[in-house]
């Protein structure tokens, strides 16, 4: 296309001039990019320095993390605590730990008198650090160095989310090799350590039971253990109100229990129903231990006549009692 004059001369094309507007525009934005890549480069050097001092943070804190666990093995108590409540603890101390402490300790780690306090600031670093690591102990193929590091990561990691399933069957893996009664009962502390903050935690709970039943291939009188575990539910459940998964644990334990043990059971938890009326997992364990008694590996014997009839007047009672509570508290599900 061709532009005549007024006058009917020829001007030839039309070419931008160099100072026109739209040439203006293309030139300042050509300069904006050019200012922008300089600048994303710095950027990028910056979150790439950050992100490797993050990571080399996270896992001086998981060493630091890692030392108190293994020195302290009687801790059954952990608490994720925001910055301002962290500050108020005497981070001068660090309870068992008798060795230095390097500042991340003392700034976000806290352990005395068994209890252990992490301070919430670090938990994504400290998490990301320990999945680290533990992926990469569970790619190492030899068993004396898998071990050790497997078992130190795998805890460290269980600790903040215990529900990594896979980090509790890496520890299987381990305990089953050989049989280890020492390290079983420390497989039962970390359990207890990771309940005293999330006692629903269903992952954790079926752990337990794997490892109670691993005791009881290899050990005939379980009345301590499974009246400590009875006890630790207990008081769980004081702390827990209606937490089914705790009182299915105690449920199960049921079944290693001798028959003196369910009785005692069964008077023991009358004065805690009555304390708990609105709870209906206690009248559930009940009821289970009233099953129990009517179980034949319970009623054999030479005086199985009377038992039969010791039990019956157990099942009268409970009748009995379950209708003054019911009376008592009238409009619950007793």
């Amino acid at each position: 296309m061709f532009n005549f004059a007024p006058h009917g001369r020829n001007l030839g094309p039309l070419v931008e001039h160099p100072s026109s507007p739209s040439a203006s525009a293309g030139v300042v934005s050509d300069c904006a990019k050019n200012r922008e890549g300089g600048m994303e480069q710095p950027a990028a050097a910056a979150a790439v320095a950050a992100e490797k001092e993050g990571m080399a943070q996270g896992e001086d804190l998981l060493h630091q993390f890692e030392r108190i666990l293994d020195h302290d093995l009687l801790i059954d108590e952990v608490g994720f605590l925001h910055p301002t409540q962290f500050q108020s603890l005497d981070c001068s101390q660090t309870g068992n730990s008798t060795s230095e402490s390097h500042e991340y300790t003392q700034e976000y780690l806290w352990c005395r008198d068994h209890k252990l306090a992490i301070s919430s600031e670090v938990l994504p670093k400290l998490y990301r650090a320990a999945r680290h690591a533990y992926s990469n102990s569970a790619t190492v193929k030899d068993a004396a160095l898998l071990e050790p590091d497997l078992m130190s990561h795998s805890k460290a990691l269980l600790i903040l989310c215990p529900d990594m399933l896979t980090a509790w069957n890496s520890r299987k893996m381990v305990l089953s090799v050989s049989y280890d009664f020492t390290k079983l009962k420390d497989e039962l502390q970390l359990c207890t350590m990771i309940l005293s903050y999330s006692p629903k935690n269903e992952s954790t709970w079926s752990h337990r039971r794997w490892v109670i039943k691993k005791v009881s291939e290899h050990h005939q009188d379980m009345s301590g253990l499974i009246e400590r575990e009875s006890l630790l539910v207990k008081e769980i459940a004081e702390k827990s109100k209606m937490n089914y998964r705790a009182w299915r644990h105690r449920c199960w334990l049921i079944s290693y229990m001798t028959r003196e043990q369910v009785l005692d059971e069964l008077k023991k938890s009358a004065r805690w129903n009555e304390l708990h009326v609105a709870d209906n997992c206690c009248f559930h364990y009940r009821r289970s231990l009233l099953l129990a008694l009517l179980d034949s590996r319970c009623i054999e014997g030479e005086n199985s006549l009377d038992y039969k009839s010791e039990v019956h007047l157990l099942w009268k009672e409970e009748l009995r009692w379950n209708e003054m509570l019911i009376r008592r508290y009238q409009g619950r599900e007793v």
